[in-house]
């Protein structure tokens, strides 16, 4: 499916998403992946936002994650945001760095 046809799916809660034909890590993963040269790092809060609310997420979630991390031209809230989540990843029981 296309990317932008994913990404504004995150406009709708988490808890109000239904998969009917996209799966929720798929548009996170959409969100996540976005160009950071674009929309000052919308569609990445909002995935983030979908995070907090209790998505799921895996190691290549946390790939992407780690480049919000980093990624100064994003704001700091955001960044912090994705450094905590991931640090939460690895604290639970994924304890193994890349």
């Amino acid at each position: 499916m296309d990317q932008r046809a994913l990404v504004v799916r995150l406009q709708t809660p988490f808890a109000d998403y239904r998969a009917n034909d996209a799966a929720a890590r798929d548009v996170i993963l959409a969100g996540l992946s976005w160009p950071t040269d674009t929309s000052a790092g919308y569609w990445q809060g909002l995935a983030v936002e979908w995070i907090e609310h209790g998505a799921s997420i895996d190691a290549e979630m946390v790939e992407f994650l780690n480049v919000i991390a980093t990624t100064e031209k994003l704001s700091q809230e955001l960044r912090h945001k994705a450094r905590r989540i991931v640090r939460r990843w690895r604290s639970d029981e994924h304890t193994f760095w890349r």
